[in-house]
């Protein structure tokens, strides 16, 4: 297990803000797992991934940190499917890169989202159409204060819109690998999203190559600021910073977007409850920003603090409240270590 020195949050961040961490440890094998248990078990301690879905604070961190670096692989057919067990350090798009590359379909619409293979359940990621809870197996978690394994089943995780029960669970635990399920298909029908049809020049549900629909969703990503560019502050984000509402439909705001849920509620847009309380693309406060892309990004202009993104943060929770009675969730995790 090898101690990093001189590790700034800011640089393993998408949102480029942190201070220093003094105390950092480099996983890359399960063994490192251990070791780490072993020597920061007793402790609260915090697990970094691609740092895509964190605020980091401004300040010095002294809580000890275990930067996740394992991404082994292996495979396994079964039938049709193939299960893929991937280390959590694995970068996300890297994975979903490779399972197209293998003529493997079920991620192919979660092409772009920043962020690791151990990341991907917690929150349930999901775009264009698919969850990545449609994929998984299996997550096998390591404990942070026994190094005790288990096993947690795709029906034990409990998924749900950008939930798993992941995220109840103490944070005490260290995600090891996730053992994924993927169809032997070079085509996908998962094209029912309007504006990946649109863009595909194709009808709803139409099929399509996975490597073209990959394509295309990443230049989707790109026109939206999703995908991170050094040269462009835009993308200095944790992505969409709130989640989508879900509510009864007498609730929802008259002339706001209206998708249907499985609950039987619906689904309005955050970013129409942002623009329609007064908050444009490019609203600033401090160096922080709203996106001039994308409605639901705060990014960094450049010389953003952690306190700049969570004020700005406030004013849009509060400003949407405040005017719709509506109470925004935020999606990213506030550190506070």
């Amino acid at each position: 297990m090898r101690q990093l020195k001189g590790f700034k949050l800011s640089d393993h961040t998408t949102l480029r803000v942190g201070g220093l961490a003094t105390t950092v440890c480099e996983i890359q094998s399960p063994s490192d797992i251990q070791d780490f248990v072993h020597e920061y078990g007793n402790q609260d301690f915090f697990v970094l991934g691609g740092g895509s879905n964190i605020v980091a604070p401004d300040h010095e961190i002294k809580t000890p940190i275990a930067f996740m670096q394992l991404v082994n692989s292996a495979a396994k057919t079964d039938g049709d499917f193939v299960e893929i067990n991937a280390g959590a350090g694995m970068l996300w798009d890297d994975f979903v890169a490779d399972a197209v590359d293998q003529g493997l379909s079920g991620v192919e619409t979660l092409s772009g989202i920043p962020g690791t293979v151990g990341a991907s359940p917690i929150q349930n990621i999901g775009a264009y159409g698919t969850e990545v809870n449609s994929s998984i197996k299996s997550v096998q978690l390591v404990d942070g204060t026994t190094g005790k394994s288990r096993i947690l089943t795709n029906e034990d995780l409990k998924f749900s819109y950008r939930f798993s029960i992941l995220k109840n669970l103490t944070s005490r635990f260290i995600i090891e690998n996730v053992t994924f399920r993927l169809k032997r298909d070079k085509n996908s029908k998962i094209t029912n999203y309007p504006q990946v049809a649109e863009s595909l020049g194709i009808s709803p549900g139409q099929a399509v190559s996975i490597k073209d629909l990959r394509k295309t969703i990443l230049e989707i990503r790109n026109s939206k600021g999703m995908i991170l560019n050094a040269n462009d502050h835009d993308t200095f984000s944790v992505g969409s910073f709130f989640i989508n509402p879900i509510m009864e439909k007498d609730k929802v705001p008259t002339n706001a977007p209206r998708y249907e849920n499985q609950s039987g509620k619906v689904k309005t847009s955050a970013a129409w409850l942002i623009e329609q309380a007064g908050f444009e693309k490019g609203f600033r406060h401090g160096g922080a920003m709203i996106s001039s892309k994308h409605t639901l990004a705060i990014a960094n202009s450049g010389n953003a603090t952690a306190e700049d993104v969570i004020e700005l943060a406030n004013l849009i929770t509060s400003g949407v409240l405040q005017k719709f009675g509506i109470a925004l969730t935020i999606e990213p995790r506030i550190l506070n270590i």
